[in-house]
């Protein structure tokens, strides 16, 4: 979890900044598996928030799109 400069709290975001694992799966167009793995590699964005058991992951929609960016071009396109 990103925290706010000087303090353990988590940056603000609002919703439509945030991203699931299923918007995730969906824009890869993978299997739900697949994707649990692919958010998992050492080089995809921390999430911003992760639940205590591990159950709920959001990420910050910019650092997905950045990843996809260097790591699937041309998923824009695809979207």
């Amino acid at each position: 979890m990103r925290s706010v400069e000087g303090t353990d709290r988590p940056r603000p975001a609002t919703p439509d900044e945030l991203v699931g694992i299923a918007e995730i799966r969906a824009t890869l167009g993978v299997a739900t598996a697949r994707a649990y793995v692919i958010s998992r590699f050492r080089d995809f964005p921390a999430p911003w928030y992760a639940s205590e058991d591990g159950r709920v992951r959001l990420w910050l929609r910019a650092d997905v799109q950045l990843w996809l960016d260097r790591h699937r071009p041309g998923w824009r396109d695809e979207a």
